[in-house]
């Protein structure tokens, strides 16, 4: 009798990277699109007359804004009590840029359970730490904005982080919690319950944690950290600006590279194609910038800022391997 074969899945990062190919053939046809509604000869020869080193400089800029982030995801594992040699949380940091593109980068999560199967850190604390890397990054870039707009929008601004800020507390409220627990205690006990009330345990436990971070020293570290590297990325877009001759001060740079993050976030699309180069090469032509050159360097941003952190976070999850946390290996497999 001729044994059965058992079909082995695929690995995590070969899934992760068909859909990052779906995800960039997607992009092309957006861009494509856009260089031929814009002219595609104008396009091309935007992108021609920016040197070599524009790329190189751009794409070295983003990489110091990914030490930065890097650095406030150590300082938060050892905020919530789980310090982390920066050579293993580094490969996990890095191998969590292969979800950079996830909508809302939400796919970051997963961080939380390669700390728990490589190091027995409670998969709760990498998920409160992406929740606080969201908050946070929201809340510099908000700042960004304001100081981009000045005091016209600034009231609409300081009352959009206000409620930002109640809402979060509400809602990592201790009493909630613990009402949402109680809850939790009172669902059935059948089979099919169980897996969702321990995803909602978790859930909770990860909004705790997020609670720990927002307390005020966290949150001013972590807020400052997200708006420096706002201020590189738009540094780095005024730049590419001023090579082509269509200079824009830099407050104005901020709030074209603040609204393009912000309204790619709203469109709850993968890395926000779509509306988010609608968003910036929209502001950056009322801001008097010509259509063929915004939409050349908000490419050139693009590829910097998600497509070059996306595929080097896929190669390091290719090169390691799954295992428990107490074997020895270096691995992060999902």
């Amino acid at each position: 009798m001729r044994p059965t074969s058992v079909p082995t899945a695929a690995p995590p990062w070969l899934l992760m990277k068909k859909r990052w190919l779906l995800g960039l053939v997607g992009t092309l046809v957006v861009y494509l699109g856009l260089s031929f509604w814009f002219g595609f000869a104008n396009v091309m020869r935007s992108l021609a007359a920016l040197p070599w080193w524009c790329w190189v400089v751009v794409a070295a800029l983003v990489a110091l804004g990914y030490v930065l982030l890097f650095q406030r995801w150590q300082f938060y594992l050892r905020q919530l009590g789980h310090p982390l040699a920066w050579r293993p949380s580094g490969r996990i940091y890095t191998a969590g840029l292969s979800l950079v593109a996830a909508p809302g980068r939400s796919g970051e999560a997963l961080r939380g359970l390669w700390l728990q199967r490589r190091h027995a850190i409670p998969m709760q604390v990498g998920v409160g730490v992406t929740l606080a890397e969201r908050v946070t990054d929201l809340a510099g870039a908000l700042l960004l904005l304001a100081w981009g707009l000045g005091g016209r929008v600034l009231p609409a601004l300081l009352a959009a982080g206000g409620t930002l800020a109640v809402g979060t507390w509400l809602l990592t409220h201790p009493a909630a919690l613990r009402r949402l627990e109680a809850f939790l205690d009172r669902l059935p006990a059948h089979r099919r319950w169980r897996g969702l009330s321990r995803l909602l345990r978790e859930a909770l436990g990860a909004v705790s944690r997020l609670r720990q971070l927002l307390q005020p020293w966290p949150l001013l570290v972590g807020t400052a950290l997200a708006a420096l590297v706002w201020l590189i990325e738009a540094s780095a877009l005024m730049g590419l600006l001023q090579v082509l001759g269509d200079p824009l001060a830099l407050t104005q740079a901020a709030v074209i590279r603040t609204a393009m993050a912000l309204g790619g976030v709203l469109s709850f699309l993968p890395a926000g194609v779509g509306t988010a180069e609608a968003t910036a090469i929209g502001l950056a032509v009322a801001f008097g910038v010509d259509r063929s050159a915004a939409l050349a360097v908000i490419l050139v941003l693009r590829v910097c800022t998600v497509l070059l952190p996306t595929a080097v976070g896929l190669l390091v999850l290719s090169r390691l391997r799954d295992g428990g946390p107490g074997d020895g290996g270096d691995g992060v497999g999902a």
